[in-house]
């Protein structure tokens, strides 16, 4: 009866679901701790709650701060200003945040290399769009029937939060092309013209090397040397992403953390430059004191000067940093986090508090710290 005094279309349980989530959301925070022990990296979810949680909360750096230094000494003893430094994406209010903690800020590299190749899509959307258009008529009852018959492939489209999408659109295309039928009049107006296909095809070469690079930063092992070194050679095919992913990028919150880093990495503190010292600083762990030995050792023919360089080469020798290899270079493992956490939510949306969603993820998340007897302890 609604609908007879309704000028609006039918819609599907999916799309109506779809749409009551746009408006009706809860906002999140997922906080990971990033430690050492014995050399091996370690990620652990410490906390996944609304940050809305009071009338005078919002979603700013400060109501973030405020959070992160409410939750720390209550649930786990310890202080914010124990945080060595942060990883998130380079939005406003992480860089705000990283500031507001005096910590570095390492930017989600997947993020920078993301930004730079939504920009560089816009500039082929007339050929992506053609091809989306085309993969979304393939994807229809009869067109796929008349597909399946050629070949097992099926259509891809594109989304609009990842290029990676629109990099399995275009392969999938070139794939599909030569089961295309030309003379299908469902099909004639929507295939592209062979100048068009000849610049989707330069482009998906030009993808592929990019798609490496992005494959590789979703590894468990990877450091910030192994994203410069793959950013540098990006930079040296493709000059024009210096902008984002170069290591003195505008978009780059803490430079000379990330440069020292690298250079740590590289086996090479000694040539850390006086910034970078600074911002390695609370990294620093010194070596066993044995000045005392090292004077024992020295030639008394040696001048003065030659025994002043070798006290020194000595002390630089001594310093040595900790943690460098255990920075995340990206924030992979909270989008996947994230990703557990809505279709988890999805799946059990009936009646699931906020405390309630939370427990479950954060066993799901912690499993390898956790056995029956602890659980059993807990509750």
């Amino acid at each position: 009866m609604l609908f007879s005094y309704s000028s609006l279309d039918p819609i599907s349980e999916e799309t109506l679901r779809a749409g009551m989530d746009g408006v009706v959301v809860a906002h999140y925070i997922a906080v990971f701790a990033c430690y050492e022990v014995n050399g091996c990296p370690k990620t652990t979810l410490l906390s996944m709650a609304p940050l809305l949680d009071a009338l005078d909360d919002d979603l700013s750096a400060q109501g973030h701060l405020e959070f992160l230094a409410t939750m720390l000494p209550r649930d786990y003893g310890v202080q914010l200003a124990q945080c060595r430094f942060l990883v998130a994406d380079n939005c406003a209010v992480n860089r705000r945040l990283a500031t507001l903690m005096s910590v570095p800020l390492v930017g989600c590299a997947s993020h920078r290399l993301n930004s730079k190749v939504q920009a560089d899509m816009a500039s082929h959307e007339e050929d992506l769009a053609a091809v989306q258009a085309l993969m979304v008529k393939l994807r229809t009852l009869t067109q796929s029937a008349k597909l399946l018959l050629k070949t097992p492939l099926r259509p891809v489209i594109r989304q609009d939060t990842r290029w990676s999408s629109t990099f399995e659109m275009v392969r999938r295309y070139l794939q599909l092309l030569e089961f295309l039928d030309a003379e299908d009049d469902d099909l004639m107006d929507l295939l592209p013209p062979l100048a068009m296909n000849k610049r989707l095809r330069a482009l998906y070469q030009e993808l592929c090397d990019i798609e490496s690079v992005s494959k590789a930063l979703q590894g468990h092992d990877v450091d910030l040397l192994d994203v410069r070194e793959w950013f540098d050679e990006l930079i040296a095919v493709k000059p024009q992403y210096g902008r984002y992913i170069g290591p003195r990028a505008n978009i780059v919150h803490s430079p000379d953390f990330e440069a020292g880093c690298v250079r740590g990495l590289r086996g090479k503190a000694q040539r850390l430059t006086r910034a970078e010292k600074a911002a390695l600083q609370p990294f620093e762990a010194a070596g066993p004191d044995d000045v005392a030995a090292s004077e024992e050792k020295e030639d008394p023919a040696a001048s003065f000067v030659e025994r002043l360089r070798k006290r020194r080469q000595l002390a630089q020798d001594r310093v040595k940093y900790e943690q460098l290899k255990s920075i995340p270079p990206a924030s992979n493992v909270v989008e996947r986090f994230f990703s557990i956490a809505r279709v988890t939510f999805g799946h059990q949306r009936h009646g699931l508090l906020p405390r309630t969603l939370e427990t479950i993820l954060f066993l799901r998340q912690n499993r390898s710290y956790l056995d029956a007897t602890t659980v059993d302890n807990l509750s």
